[in-house]
């Protein structure tokens, strides 16, 4: 359960390079596409890139250091699968540690009130 972070990581799979997202839906992000949306638009800032679509509703955040893949299933909600499995435990780490900033960005910096 999610606590004071709006995205967790709930499951990983070193077999296969699935990754599932937890998510807690708020006032601004109440529905899985808008989680799902949030989440790429935090991935794609922290990289100081753009989004990329794959289509069926696949995404990549091009300027990443890793190669990883967004999807959205009726099945488990948001996933995210790592393409090269030979880096898995790096990806694992970066995508850890870029969800404790897309946290600490959602929790404490968000809204236009802390902009000069």
């Amino acid at each position: 359960m999610l606590f004071n972070e709006k995205y967790g990581i709930s499951h990983i799979s070193y077999t296969t390079g699935r990754i599932l997202i937890e998510h807690k839906p708020d006032e601004e992000l109440e529905t899985i596409e808008e989680n799902f949306e949030g989440l790429i638009r935090g991935f794609a800032r922290l990289a100081e890139s753009e989004r990329e679509s794959l289509g069926m509703m696949q995404y990549k955040v091009s300027g990443s250091p890793y190669d990883f893949v967004f999807q959205l299933e009726n099945s488990d909600g948001i996933v995210m699968i790592v393409e090269d499995m030979r880096r898995i435990d790096e990806t694992v780490r970066y995508i850890k540690d870029s969800l404790a900033d897309i946290n600490y960005n959602m929790l404490y910096l968000e809204r236009d009130i802390y902009r000069y």
